[in-house]
């Protein structure tokens, strides 16, 4: 853990982490689509435990790559859906 001001950051969020590909995972079981508070409860349950700023991080991350976008429907509450790509055939 480094420090970061008075709060630990704990470096779990690294690229190619587990973390990541339960999210996406997670967004697909959920049809693709989930509020941010329900998928941060459903990566608890699986075992992957992770506080709001480093699930936001996260989601951040996986928003870069096109793989999520996040839509705020208020101050609080945020949707976190899946983005899922076409096959293009060869």
């Amino acid at each position: 853990m480094k420090r970061a001001g008075k709060k630990a950051v704990r470096h779990i969020s690294r690229p190619g982490s587990e973390a990541y590909s339960r999210i996406v995972e997670v967004l697909d079981k959920l049809g693709g689509k989930s509020l941010e508070l329900n998928l941060l409860e459903e990566l608890r349950k699986r075992g992957i435990d992770l506080t709001l700023p480093e699930l936001r991080h996260m989601l951040m991350r996986l928003e870069i790559r096109d793989k999520v976008r996040v839509l705020s429907l208020d101050a609080e509450r945020k949707v976190v859906e899946l983005i899922k790509r076409e096959e293009v055939e060869h």
